[in-house]
């Protein structure tokens, strides 16, 4: 909703967007915020479906990615207000390259567990057939 109470009738321009993107930045720099939704929601009174719109823009991506590292770097910041609890959590959606490499090395322990489980179901089946082999020339024997 605008300030005013009415919704916004018309999207922002290129140019409307670039400099919302330099307000952003400013703001997060000077307040340094635990979240970007304090910035859109209480100072710019803007819902999240207009946030989804905006920070899809291509002229305001790069503000958007700006604004969450610099978030984020509080996240980082021993000394910082934030909860350790909320550190851990947040870390990857702020730093990317961070979640990229956790999902990864995630995918790796399951690839590795995997292909043990693998393994041990091979052996399991070779002692069984091993076993089996034993009991029939067990049988012949009796015969």
């Amino acid at each position: 909703m605008h300030p005013g109470g009415r919704p916004r009738t018309r999207s922002f321009s290129e140019e409307e967007m670039i400099a919302l993107g330099e307000e952003m930045i400013a703001w997060v720099k000077e307040h340094k915020p635990i979240h970007l939704s304090v910035w859109y929601t209480q100072e710019k009174d803007f819902t999240d479906e207009q946030w989804d719109t905006f920070r899809k823009r291509p002229e305001f991506i790069h503000y958007y990615t700006k604004a969450l590292k610099l978030v984020g770097y509080s996240y980082l910041d021993k000394d910082s207000n934030v909860d350790v609890r909320l550190k851990d959590r947040w870390q990857r959606v702020y730093f990317k390259d961070l979640k990229y490499q956790e999902d990864e090395d995630a995918k790796d322990n399951e690839l590795r567990k995997a292909a043990a489980l693998k393994g041990e179901a091979r052996a399991i089946e070779q002692a069984k057939i091993e076993v089996l082999e034993e009991v029939q020339r067990s049988k012949r024997k009796l015969k």
